[in-house]
């Protein structure tokens, strides 16, 4: 399996929040507006559940950058928009040391749907997975679950790899 390949899955997979349970769709489920669902992601890095120590941020500008500890000579670099069915989707190109420059593999494009139910609570679900995950509530005050950190937190980490990969 090719290394972006890999990443696209360790991606897909660690963004899958591990301690919070999933749950079908609720029935009274309707589309999020897009502007609250900007409101939690943009400045936002959502952190990557799996053993990664890694996540995805998420520039104001629309801009994305991915890093996986796992792999850490590489980076994912693209962006990221939300449509009017509420899906936030984000496509990522892959870059990765390769002789004496940097390898590129653009990853396909990944939405995440979002509803939200009667009380007000978000939620999201990946593409081709029937559970749906709390995302933010009326009891977390529409802040975003605990896998969403405030900030750029593996800005120093992207940085550091850009410039190795002379990018």
């Amino acid at each position: 399996m090719k290394l972006a390949a890999k990443l696209t899955v360790a991606a897909l997979l660690g963004a899958i929040p591990s301690l919070v349970l999933a749950d079908p769709k609720p029935r009274s489920a309707k589309p999020v507006d897009p502007q609250k669902i900007a409101e939690i992601y943009a400045g936002n890095t959502d952190i990557w559940a799996n053993n990664c120590s890694g996540g995805i941020y998420y520039a104001p500008n629309q801009q994305a950058r991915a890093w996986c500890g796992e792999n850490s000579e590489s980076l994912g670099a693209g962006q990221w928009k939300i449509d009017s069915n509420g899906r936030m989707c984000h496509q990522l190109s892959w870059y990765w040391p390769d002789g004496d420059g940097a390898g590129e593999s653009p990853g396909d494009e990944t939405c995440i749907s979002h509803v939200v139910d009667r009380w007000g609570t978000i939620w999201r679900s990946w593409p081709d997975d029937p559970e749906w995950w709390q995302l933010a509530g009326k009891f977390s005050g529409l802040k975003p679950y605990s896998g969403m950190k405030e900030g750029y937190k593996f800005h120093k980490k992207v940085v550091e790899t850009r410039s190795k990969l002379g990018l």
